[in-house]
């Protein structure tokens, strides 16, 4: 009796672990997971544009910092170059990272439900350093041009960018270091 009791307990704390990996939420409960914890119109082709995003998440994972454009067209089309972002992390008065984001590139570019999305930056929550009070300022430095036709319908987002089948980021060479 003692050694079914004893299983029994293993099997539960095990079912319990795997349950609260990431790689069983991306996989098994992907709408879920894969949900944006920041959605807001930001226009990129416009020079000093500025947005400070509180930072509230659900799951320790990697995050990716996108752009997402109404357009089922712009993920197929051939795009590289302009637009440049600074991004600041600040907790507190403190700034605990900052840096520019990468180009936009077409191998960072996806495609869902008629949206795409450009991966600019990725890191991960809970960020190092952090308190509860995590904000990322944005600031553009330098306009994507190629999304001028889209002013107004441009949206910046920050999601979960883990993926379950490589068990590591979409968009590994984009993450920060810290």
């Amino acid at each position: 009796m003692r050694y079914l009791l004893i299983t029994f307990l293993c099997v539960v704390a095990g079912g319990v672990y795997f349950y609260n990996t990431n790689w069983f939420h991306a996989s098994f409960m992907g709408d879920r997971f894969h949900r944006d914890i920041f959605s807001a119109p930001f226009d990129a082709t416009k020079i000093g544009a500025t947005i400070a995003i509180p930072i509230k998440y659900n799951y320790k994972t990697c995050y990716g910092l996108t752009i997402a454009v109404p357009d089922s067209k712009l993920a197929h089309r051939g795009f590289d170059g302009d637009g440049i972002w600074e991004y600041r992390f600040m907790s507190g008065n403190k700034t605990l990272a900052e840096g520019l984001t990468a180009q936009p590139s077409k191998r960072h570019r996806s495609l869902y439900r008629g949206v795409s999305y450009v991966t600019l930056l990725v890191f991960d929550l809970p960020f190092p350093g952090a308190g509860s009070d995590l904000t990322l300022e944005l600031t553009v430095k330098e306009p994507m041009e190629f999304l001028r036709p889209f002013a107004g319908q441009i949206d910046c987002r920050i999601r979960p960018d883990y993926s379950a089948k490589a068990g590591k980021c979409y968009n590994e060479a984009l993450k920060i270091v810290y």
